[in-house]
């Protein structure tokens, strides 16, 4: 069993807005944490670049250190997809500016040199821009027979303190739906559903962009014929465990049926998300909800709408039917979009509309569109995962093209473990 360790890692950008890419990068790194453990992190510094091209900009740094139970070469996977997350690119020229540098400098007392990562980074006692935010938070660790502080005593400094602090007075999940809202023209968003630890670890690892806990528990976890039966508390259950396992990618839960049905209703509700570890909240409606986006966006909780097709809806309908197929509906879900944008949601779902309407929704609105058997025209395309991987074999919505069929092979897996036990008596 690998045990806990104390790990440092140091945080630079040259690139962009300095301060923003050390700060979201530190909420990323906490989500690497033990929980239960102290998470400590230094001042920021402006340093002068090292073997950097003539003109290279200055660098603002940092160090944090924190527990985790991840072997080194995990952690170093994680701390390069941190990186990409950020516009690192996965090829540039060596020493070249980047958004955001991190390096692993220590786990424990491991000595590693036959393969990545070398540990203790072998140029962190030559680097002030390393060891004057280390020794910040852990003067007395030894390096070679020294403590930091000694090895920082023999250096020339010239590192600035700045008085930001890394710890962001404003919440850092912000700096995560700006991301998200860069997308709008770029590479299509992938967001999939999770509502465990293992699930949520596979979906992040894997470069999902976004990851739901989504209501859609209550039928494909916990048993229920549709959405309306789950409970805040179902959502706060699963979203921790959720947490745990992601990272990089944008953590949103949704607010369950009949816990926003006033500003000051989803307001409570949302924060107990938040509080549980969600990055954003997602709610069903449209010109109707404007009043509870705008409450949370008030209080910095980012938001996304989804319209169309409402499952928390689904029994007042009759079923579940394609919206958006007549000229009065399509007109009223444009309206929605563009009513939901304007009142602070940073993306919007579109469920089961008619195509060409999800075409004119997403030529209508700035933020996002994100469609669930709606055409691919949307800017991205989110799924309940179990229907992706064929893990519920009871029903399988008809727009959804299972990539997998793990209820079969975990059916033979059972099968054969029930065939090896019995042999044996």
């Amino acid at each position: 069993m690998w045990k806990t360790k104390r790990v440092a890692v140091a945080l630079g950008s040259n690139e962009g807005d300095r301060l923003s890419n050390l700060r979201l990068a530190t909420e990323k790194l906490r989500h690497l944490a033990d929980p239960e453990e102290p998470f400590l992190s230094s001042s920021v510094y402006e340093t002068q670049p090292v073997l950097c091209p003539p003109g290279s900009a200055p660098f603002f740094n940092a160090v944090v250190e924190f527990a985790s139970h991840e072997k080194p070469v995990v952690l170093l996977e994680r701390l390069q997809r941190i990186e990409s997350l950020l516009g690192r690119p996965a090829s540039r020229k060596k020493n070249a500016p980047r958004t955001l540098d991190l390096d692993l400098l220590y786990v424990g007392d491991i000595i590693r040199n036959d393969q990545p990562p070398v540990l203790p980074h072998p140029l962190m006692a030559e680097r002030e821009f390393v060891l004057a935010p280390l020794a910040e938070i852990a003067p007395t660790h030894l390096l070679d027979g020294q403590t930091i502080a000694e090895h920082l005593a023999r250096l020339e400094q010239s590192a600035v303190r700045l008085q930001e602090p890394l710890a962001s007075p404003v919440d850092a999940r912000l700096f995560a739906s700006k991301l998200i809202r860069t997308r709008k023209n770029g590479v299509p968003l992938t967001a999939l559903t999770a509502y465990d630890y293992p699930g949520a670890r596979i979906l992040d690892e894997a470069g999902v962009d976004i990851i739901l806990v989504g209501d859609s528990v209550g039928m494909v976890v916990l048993g229920y014929p549709d959405t309306t039966r789950v409970k805040l508390a179902d959502i706060v259950h699963h979203l921790r465990a959720a947490r745990r396992g992601t990272v990089n990618a944008l953590l949103v839960a949704d607010l369950p049926f009949e816990t926003y049905r006033t500003p000051a209703h989803a307001l409570s509700s949302a924060l107990e998300l938040i509080d549980s570890g969600a990055d954003a909240v997602k709610l069903e409606g449209g010109e109707e909800m404007t009043g509870q986006i705008e409450m949370l966006c008030e209080h910095d909780i980012p938001v996304m709408a989804h319209i169309g097709m409402l499952p928390q809806h689904v029994l007042e309908e009759g079923g579940y039917h394609i919206k958006g197929r007549t000229p009065d509906e399509a007109a009223r879900l444009v309206a929605s979009a563009k009513a939901v944008q304007e009142a602070g949601a940073f993306a919007v779902v579109l469920e089961i509309v008619e195509h060409s309407t999800a075409a004119l929704v997403r030529s209508a609105v700035e933020i996002p569109t994100i469609g669930i058997g709606s055409g691919t025209a949307c800017d991205g395309q989110i799924l309940v995962t179990h229907d992706l991987v064929g893990l519920y074999p009871w029903f399988t919505p008809p727009f959804a093209r299972p990539e997998a069929d793990l209820a079969i092979e975990a059916t033979a897996a059972v099968k054969a473990f029930i065939r090896r036990t019995q042999a044996r008596q």
